[in-house]
């Protein structure tokens, strides 16, 4: 029986050996699963901040676009307007205009408000030369304002854009003196 014992201890340490062995490679392997794990992890984190990134410029990107869709709208509409002189007293001696050139760059109408004039003989006139797909469309049109708060109006196409306000003669041959204000729907 005392043979036995020592057969018993090397297969005790045989079955420890291989345990451990067994342990030692179930550690390497864990190791290994937790590291490939963790840079799946990385690289999938990754791609989410690369198609976060993404989607965020494109979100800038449509909210531009809209802001486009809704500015053109609005120009589509007439629903925007630029002032191009603000309530400014204009003097011409009398039988004379003055004269004021604007560029308008959309297809529109200019109202001009005339606040206070000097004389009953006040007009506006519009003068411009605009390309069409038929050629040159030449405009000229006069408009006499004979009390003061009024507004005229007149269609503009885009083109350089002649505004003269004037006078066909003043009481005594004064010189005439309007307050005006000039805005340009598009």
């Amino acid at each position: 029986m005392t043979e036995q014992k020592p057969e018993k201890k090397v297969v005790g340490r045989t079955i420890a050996i291989a345990l451990g062995i067994i342990c030692l490679v179930l550690v390497i392997g864990l190791v290994g699963a937790i590291a490939d794990y963790t840079s799946m992890v990385s690289s999938r984190d990754n791609t989410i901040s690369s198609q976060n990134s993404h989607i965020a410029t494109n979100n800038n990107t449509i909210s531009s676009l809209n802001s486009q869709v809704l500015n053109l709208t609005e120009i589509v509409n007439v629903q925007q307007n630029e002032g191009w002189f603000a309530y400014e007293d204009v003097t011409q001696p009398a039988n004379s205009s003055t004269n004021l050139t604007f560029l308008a760059n959309y297809t529109g109408y200019v109202a001009v408000w005339i606040a206070q004039l000097s004389t009953p003989n006040t007009y506006v006139r519009v003068i411009y030369s605009a390309n069409t797909i038929y050629g040159k469309l030449n405009y000229d049109n006069q408009i006499p304002v004979s009390v003061r708060n009024t507004t005229v109006l007149f269609p503009i196409l885009p083109a350089s854009i002649e505004i003269r306000v004037g006078n066909t003669g003043t009481y005594l041959n004064e010189p005439a003196t309007e307050l005006i204000a000039i805005t340009f729907y598009y």
